[in-house]
């Protein structure tokens, strides 16, 4: 790309600099991540944002440049997406920047700049070009995104420690989604899971959530199509790119695999086998697929550190809108659901002996899934097994309530009401 292209993309991309407003979805979201980056704006530090293509990244940077722009003059915040930007580097935009819009050189700026660089995970040296000017105590702060973890955690570790801050932005939440619909979200605690007044609208809306998932920015025309463009999008550009990836076929038929496995524990030689490929394919694959933020692992909970590595962990897909391409049991889509839930409070993992779905090791809490109409006490067994110190609930599909089993207390959650609380 050349001086003059980048300055049309320059002027395209940041239309406050025609005196228009930033470009935010008429049903924008604020969400709490967005309060963390605006915390460190004038912190000499550079913040960024990693998580799920489609997660909102974008919609967030607009949200914390739009609040800027009430005391900030529109030139000295510059925003640049390098996702569809061919054969450019960041030094080339910058340079652009302060010749052609800023008319200021960096190393004389007095008031502060404001550069948002999106999806940097493009360019490897990223991490490099930034340092390069963090190092001069220029006044600029710099935030960015990634939708790859390989190029902006690993990257950054390496050239840009303690000098760097990295948030995960996850996809919208069941409280996000109530957001975006306009409800009213009731604030309901783990420990006192009280029953909202508004339930069944709320159950409504959380069978909505549970087909749609959690990309915002396919809501509004989510079909099945767009979903598959958005999963080639992350494993062809973000993930293909930027790995060792020989077999994309072998890639892509993986992530199947592990979507209609969602929550099961991953036996590496099935997946070989099936795949007719080696192990040693499976293993990297499936780290590039979690660098790439489609899938999760829960790793089991043992007393002995060691042990707990040895054994295989659990695979969850990260958003269980990728449910709509594939074959999934509800039960495991549900399931998943639950998780992706409780990993935003905690570090989750599960229990071999006595088999728990999922276990919150640090808190002491223990969560089964059954989602089913007429859940039995039966199905508590393997909880009852836990030591008296761990809180046990039985996540449901309607059912709620209390239970003693084993004189052990149970609380029922129906699995919309789980995701409601904190």
């Amino acid at each position: 790309m050349e001086g003059q292209e980048i300055v049309e993309e320059l002027r395209r991309q940041n239309e406050w600099w025609r005196e228009e407003e930033v470009n935010l979805p008429e049903n924008l979201v604020r969400r709490g991540m967005s309060n963390k980056v605006q915390a460190e704006i004038e912190e000499d530090i550079i913040t960024a944002l990693t998580g799920l293509r489609r997660a909102g990244k974008t919609t967030l940077l607009k949200t914390v440049i739009s609040d800027l722009l009430e005391e900030t003059d529109p030139d000295r915040i510059m925003y640049f997406s390098l996702d569809l930007a061919d054969e450019i580097d960041i030094k080339s935009i910058i340079d652009t920047y302060t010749e052609e819009v800023l008319s200021e050189p960096l190393e004389e700026a007095e008031d502060r700049i404001y550069i948002f660089l999106d999806e940097v995970q493009k360019l490897d040296n990223w991490a490099d070009h930034v340092k390069s000017i963090q190092d001069r105590d220029y006044n600029v702060k710099f935030v960015v995104t990634g939708s790859a973890s390989t190029n902006i955690t690993k990257g950054a570790g390496e050239s840009l420690v303690g000098r760097i801050i990295i948030h995960r932005l996850h996809t919208f939440s069941f409280r996000d989604y109530l957001k975006y619909e306009e409800i009213d979200t009731p604030q309901l605690d783990l420990e006192n899971p009280s029953y909202p007044e508004n339930a069944r609208k709320l159950k409504i809306k959380f069978n909505e959530y549970m087909e749609k998932g959690g990309f915002p920015e396919l809501y509004e025309e989510q079909t099945v199509e767009n979903l598959r463009q958005n999963l080639d999008l992350t494993l062809f550009r973000d993930i293909v790119n930027i790995s060792q990836v020989k077999r994309t076929d072998t890639l892509k038929q993986l992530f199947r695999l592990t979507a209609e496995n969602t929550g099961q524990v991953v036996n590496y030689n099935n997946f070989s086998n099936h795949l007719d490929t080696q192990y040693r394919t499976v293993t990297d694959y499936l780290q590039y697929l979690e660098d790439g933020f489609l899938i999760e692992n829960s790793q089991p909970v043992f007393s002995n550190q060691k042990k707990s590595m040895r054994k295989n962990p659990k695979i969850y897909i990260a958003d269980h809108a990728y449910n709509q391409i594939y074959n999934t049991k509800t039960g495991l889509k549900a399931e998943t659901i639950a998780y992706n839930h409780i990993k935003r409070t905690g570090k989750p993992g599960y229990k071999k002996q006595p088999e728990v779905d999922i276990i919150l090791e640090e808190e002491k809490k223990a969560f089964e899934i059954k989602y089913t109409e007429n859940p039995q006490k039966q199905d508590t067994k393997q909880l009852t097994k836990l030591p008296e110190e761990y809180q046990l609930y039985l996540v449901t599909k309607q059912k709620y309530g209390e239970w003693k089993v084993n004189n052990r207390k149970i609380q029922l959650i129906p699995l919309w009401q789980l995701c409601l609380l904190s």
